[in-house]
């Protein structure tokens, strides 16, 4: 049997990232999140680093968008990266 689901925004996965926009994006669209298991099983459980952040006034979006490619071993998107840095 065939299921149609009619949404605005269909959300694929549920990392944090996804999670947040599609709690934010409930506010304005009609949002489905569609994911492989619970939305509790998502690799963001496995992050060990915690959250990067430029708080102090040594440090600057530069490096912190450097250190993010640097942690990222070449499978970041440069231009991503920095559109979120």
């Amino acid at each position: 049997m065939t299921e149609v689901i009619k949404t605005d925004v269909l959300v694929i996965g549920s990392g944090i990232g996804g999670l947040y926009f599609a709690v934010h994006m409930a506010e304005h669209a009609r949002v489905t999140i569609i994911t492989k298991k619970e939305s509790s099983t998502s690799n963001t459980n496995w992050a060990q680093g915690g959250i990067a952040a430029t708080i102090d006034s040594s440090d600057s979006a530069d490096l912190h968008l450097s250190d993010t490619l640097i942690a990222g071993a070449g499978l970041c998107d440069r231009e991503m990266v920095k559109l979120m840095v």
